[in-house]
């Protein structure tokens, strides 16, 4: 079988990110919840070194705090920036959902169509 698109390998730390982020907004991992090292790297069977990296992506994302001799933990937000985020998120898929508009081929406008179809 062969496929035109290429293949995409992400790595270790890019996958963990992705699973902690979604274990965040699941609930999986709480917020306020302590972030342990040990306990997720056998969780997910992944060395220190990539769990670190991700740590650090999602500190970035604004998902994980670090405190100093307290370690990392999950954000924990209030009402009054949820409500920020959430407007800010609004604004920017409106703006996303444009300039995808004014950028699609008219093979993705019939593919559109064939989607709204179904």
């Amino acid at each position: 079988m062969t496929s035109t698109e290429p293949t995409i390998r992400l790595t270790q730390a890019s996958e963990v990110t992705e699973v902690l982020v979604q274990d965040i907004i699941s609930g999986q991992l709480p917020e306020g919840s302590r972030i342990s090292e040990p306990e997720l790297s056998r969780r997910y069977g992944i060395g220190r070194g990539p769990l670190r990296e991700a740590i650090l992506r999602l500190e970035g994302m604004g998902l994980v705090v670090r405190a100093p001799h307290v370690g990392a933990r999950v954000v924990t937000l209030t009402r009054q920036e949820l409500s920020e985020i959430f407007a800010i998120r609004e604004a920017l898929e409106g703006i996303a959902a444009r300039e995808a508009a004014r950028n699609m081929s008219n093979e993705d406008l019939v593919d559109l169509g064939q989607l709204i179809e179904r």
